[in-house]
């Protein structure tokens, strides 16, 4: 799993780190879309990496970014519990 680093909340490497943990959750399924909003969240599926294979950020849209913050807050939040 994707190694937290709160110090470093507002870098690239944190956003990139936030992206890349929602793709992971929703590969292991524990984060899930329903079906009547799927045309809202479909800038999830229009990400894509760069030559140097880093995020492209142009191709990130404003529900993908909010999908990437909430989806870090819960594995935050969960690693707390513990």
């Amino acid at each position: 799993m994707i190694e937290s680093r709160k110090n470093y909340r507002d870098s690239r490497v944190e956003f990139e780190r936030h992206l890349n943990l929602l793709g992971e959750l929703m590969e292991q399924g524990r984060i899930s879309i329903a079906e009547g909003l799927r045309n809202s969240v479909d800038g999830i599926t229009k990400v894509r990496y760069s030559p140097n294979k880093r995020i492209d950020l142009n191709t990130v849209n404003e529900m993908a970014r909010n999908m990437a913050m909430m989806a870090a807050n819960q594995t935050d939040f969960e690693e707390n519990e513990e």
